[in-house]
């Protein structure tokens, strides 16, 4: 038969014409299309139409292929001929189909013919099972079909198989049809003019990606991102439905969602827009569960995988038929998840309606096709009880007093409908192009917008979006930004002192420091601006350092709670979630920041690591520490320690992140100000800082774990010990009762020292003392610091001074805070600790990982020769202590291996 067919095709192949339809175009004979359907310019003159569409078919199944028809979106109707009252009764009198052939200026196509008449294009059959037909059309996105005929009778129904619809590879999904587009945005049917690609390069991507749906299982989404995405700006998201049947590819292919986007954004008619498709029709299109899982499982997926905002006034949902009854229910049901709503040719107006007032302060827009059977209702004044018409749910909304948009295009039930009524919808109902908003968290750049705080170099913008389900009536930020000038510092420690002026940042001057509160333990609250619903904004001039910040929220019911920035939470121990307590914002550089915080900032080379690990501890539990090893870690090295203790309340996790002690010692170790060394952070909040436990878990358990695990010198002179506060009252602890443990201590306000009233009494005797002489104390205090007003810390300077111990103290600029901390460590480990040993060539001297024969034992490169700079701070002083200065002299030559270098 196959064969048979061959000779009359090939004589047809030889006429100068065909025709497959008394009204086909006359094409060349000697034209050779390939399969597939191929559009070119009408030239022939006997058409309103600008274009011509030929499709080939070449059957490829085994049994002979009789007859092929072409059916999609080819019948066009008059707008005319449409009765008004259409939408009212659903009837189609009077509404005239017409094919391709008869296509005339101003009729608009549908995917169906209204009254069951539908038009089907015979193929002609040129060659052995090779059809072709030729149809004249408009500019237009169409789709298609073939349906084919065998001669056993049976029929089938195919996407052109030369013209596949994309799909999903993951899902397998498609548009179900294929498709092809006709003219350009010049040349096309009203409301089509956006669909086209774009010829330039002002075009986003798509993809499609899996997310967890609320039943746990895998599930697609589509995501169009525009040109250029960037995750450090915040886009606006649009989540679009199909409707029966359908799923996440439809309006990324037959819908030309890429390109609708592409063409608003490049001609400035819309924000920059993430668009986010799903497949529905996987729930059944049970309403309630799709509800459900847009609020718990999509949107959370997509704001937590992209750079969108979280304020629903900036995500918009929109859907056509049953997609658009999934919008109305949400509309209806769920008003606070979406800014705006797009109902296309549907309605769902049988659910209840939970919050008039929230109706009220969305935008609506509802829209159908004029001959669209979701339009329509069944009685003239409009039926409200009549479920999925777009009429139904417009008159509910006029009696509820809500303000919507109701606009009918020229169409039927299908996608020319749609992709106008999208386009619509994006360019005349969602965000300006200035309405570009930064994401939520905090930003730094330089001073822009205080021109009258000239001497901060720098601003932040706080941004604030709240999601609580409460609303936030009002918002402030509060932190680590009250500043105080050296000058005006009086004496602090003596309770009748005057107050201290504090300034807020808009004050700040040169030279000023900052605190982690006022002195009278309140602090300075920056109230935000609300710009949008529940997101709010400041911007502070500030100068360079490392701050800590919160948001204090006030929501309607008046509860007020103090946060940290969500969209910037402090960096935890990933083990058991500890954390610092506090968000952290870096503001400038090592060359532009406050004196004492030059080495907090991160470098972008010769970085160390730092990890959270875990000891079983005093009491047999297991107990978190934070390790730093030094850039370059090697363990046939033998390194030095600090075991650092964090103060009242505090964690493992507090010096390794607003503490910067990884950023410190990377900075000192770079620039070879010490040498390398591992650092250990422990929780002695667990114990309650009880002395004896805290001082027995580090020396019995900590540290034989650190040196049984990690390659370090097992030698005391070789430990240093530190600790701030509470951690300062630990290290004093130490001091007494750990005295041959380590050679290094430094106590930073402290809430209390024993050593005074231990030695008084003679607890402490002179064979113990001689011990100390051995080890290096650096003592520090902020000048504003509570714990001056308790004087422990010049009592344990006084006790070792007194008992000829060398020792030194430093007062800082600032308060009971980490700006203080962090300048103490940073002096501590520069100017007290171990220096990077050479050779007589100038060679690093690098142990070979025998400690006991060759760790170096040379403890005095900071303390040879520089007696003259142990260090009293600006307000102490060494005279009342000169009754014990020939003893102190004395002592200090002795320590030889134990003395301070010179500070430069």
């Amino acid at each position: 038969m196959k064969n048979s067919k061959k000779v009359i095709s090939l004589l047809m192949a030889s006429a100068l014409v065909f025709t497959g339809n008394p009204h086909n175009l006359t094409v060349n004979a000697l034209t050779q299309y390939n399969p597939g359907v191929t559009v070119e310019k009408n030239s022939t003159g006997k058409s309103d139409a600008d274009y011509q569409a030929t499709f080939v078919y070449e059957d490829q199944d085994e049994r002979d292929a009789v007859s092929v028809s072409v059916t999609g979106s080819l019948q066009f109707y008059k707008h005319d001929d449409i009765t008004d009252g259409f939408i009212n009764t659903g009837t189609a009198d009077g509404a005239k189909v017409y094919d391709a052939f008869h296509y005339e200026k101003g009729m608009f196509n549908t995917g169906y013919g209204l009254n069951g008449d539908s038009q089907s294009y015979e193929l002609t059959e040129v060659e052995d099972e090779r059809f072709e037909v030729t149809l004249p059309l408009p500019g237009n996105l169409y789709y298609y079909d073939y349906v084919v005929t065998y001669e056993d009778g049976s029929q089938v129904t195919i996407q052109d198989p030369a013209n596949k619809s994309e799909s999903n590879p993951a899902s397998k999904h498609d548009s179900g049809h294929s498709i092809f587009y006709v003219g350009n945005s010049n040349n096309t049917a009203v409301g089509q003019e956006k669909i086209y690609p774009r010829t330039d390069e002002k075009k986003g991507t798509y993809s499609f990606v899996e997310y967890q749906a609320v039943d746990g299982t895998k599930q697609p989404l589509g995501v169009y991102l525009p040109k250029d995405y960037d995750s450090s700006k915040l886009y606006k998201t649009i989540y679009v439905s199909h409707g029966g049947g359908g799923n996440e590819v439809e309006w990324m292919g037959i819908g030309a969602v890429p390109n609708i986007m592409d063409n608003l954004i490049a001609e400035n008619e819309v924000a920059e827009s993430v668009v986010v498709t799903m497949d529905n029709s996987y729930f059944g299109w049970n309403y309630d569960t799709i509800s459900k899982n847009f609020k718990e499982n999509i949107i959370p997926y997509i704001e937590q995988h992209y750079s969108v905002s979280m304020n629903v006034k900036d995500r918009a949902l929109c859907g056509l038929s049953m997609g658009s009854m999934t919008t109305s229910t949400i509309l209806l049901q769920n008003t606070e998840l979406f800014g705006a709503y797009g109902c296309f040719s549907g309605a769902n107006t049988q659910t209840t309606i939970k919050n008039v007032d929230e109706l009220k302060n969305v935008k609506i827009y509802l829209t159908g096709g004029n001959v669209d059977m979701a339009t329509k209702a069944t009685t003239p004044e409009g039926d409200v009880g009549n479920p999925g018409k777009t009429v139904g749910l417009a008159k509910i909304l006029t009696n509820l007093g809500v303000n919507y948009e109701m606009d009918i295009k020229d169409g039927a039930h299908d996608w020319a409908v749609w992709r106008a009524a999208f386009t619509t919808f994006v360019k005349d109902y969602l965000w300006d192009t200035n309405d570009i908003l930064k994401p939520a968290g905090v930003s730094v750049e330089n001073n822009i917008d205080f021109s009258n705080v000239k001497d901060a170099p720098y601003q932040a913008t706080f941004i604030f979006e709240d999601t609580d389900q409460r609303n936030a009536v009002s918002v402030n930020v509060q932190g680590g930004f009250q500043f105080y000038k050296e000058d005006e510092i009086g004496k602090y420690e003596e309770p009748d002192d005057p107050r201290t002026p504090v300034y807020n940042a808009y004050q700040y001057k040169e030279g000023m420091f900052p605190t982690g509160y006022v002195l009278d333990g309140s602090l300075i609250k920056y109230d935000m601006t609300e710009v949008k619903d529940e997101r709010f904004e400041i911007s502070l001039p500030l100068p360079g350092n490392l701050y800590y910040y919160d948001y204090e929220i006030t929501y309607d019911d008046g509860t007020t709670v103090v946060i940290q920035d969500p969209a910037n939470k402090s960096p935890s121990n990933n083990l058991n979630g500890h954390d610092c307590g506090h968000s952290l914002l870096y503001v400038g550089d090592k060359n532009n920041t406050a004196s004492g915080q030059e080495y907090v900032y991160a470098r972008n080379d010769k970085n160390g690591s730092l990890h959270y690990d875990t000891y079983t501890s005093l009491d047999g539990t297991e107990q978190p520490l934070g390790i730093y090893l030094p850039y370059g870690y090697d363990s046939s090295k033998v390194y030095k320690t600090i075991y650092v203790s964090h103060g009242g309340g505090g964690n493992e996790t507090d010096w390794m992140t607003i503490g910067a002690l990884p950023n410190i010692m990377d900075n000192l170790i770079a620039d070879k100000e010490i040498d390398e060394t591992i650092v250990i952070t422990m929780d002695n909040t667990y114990y309650s800082f009880d002395a004896a436990k805290t001082v027995d878990n580090l020396t019995k358990n900590i540290i034989p774990y650190v040196e049984n695990n990690y390659s370090v010198s097992k030698k005391s002179e070789d430990r240093a010990i530190c600790g701030l506060s509470a951690g300062g009252t630990f290290t004093a602890n130490a001091l007494v009762s750990a005295y041959k443990e380590f050679g290094y201590y430094g106590v930073w306000s402290p809430r209390n020292t024993v050593i005074g009233p231990l030695v008084e009494d003679g607890t402490i005797g002179k064979d113990i003392l001689n011990e100390y002489k051995n080890n290096v104390y650096y003592i520090g205090v902020g000048n504003l610091d509570i714990s001056l007003r308790q004087n422990q810390e010049k009592l344990l300077y006084d006790t070792l001074i007194n008992e000829g111990i060398s020792a030194s103290i430093e007062h800082k600029n600032g308060a009971h805070d980490w700006y203080v901390w962090r300048d103490l460590f940073t002096t501590f480990a520069k100017d007290y600790l171990w220096d990077v040993k050479t050779d007589d060539e100038g060679k690093e001297d690098i142990a070979d990982g025998n400690i006991e024969d060759n760790t170096n034992t040379n403890t005095s490169d900071k303390t040879n020769n520089k007696s003259k700079n142990v260090k009293t701070g600006d307000e102490m002083s060494l005279t009342p202590y000169v009754s014990t200065l020939f003893i102190t002299l004395a002592s200090m030559i002795l320590l030889v291996n134990k003395r301070i270098k010179d500070r430069i």
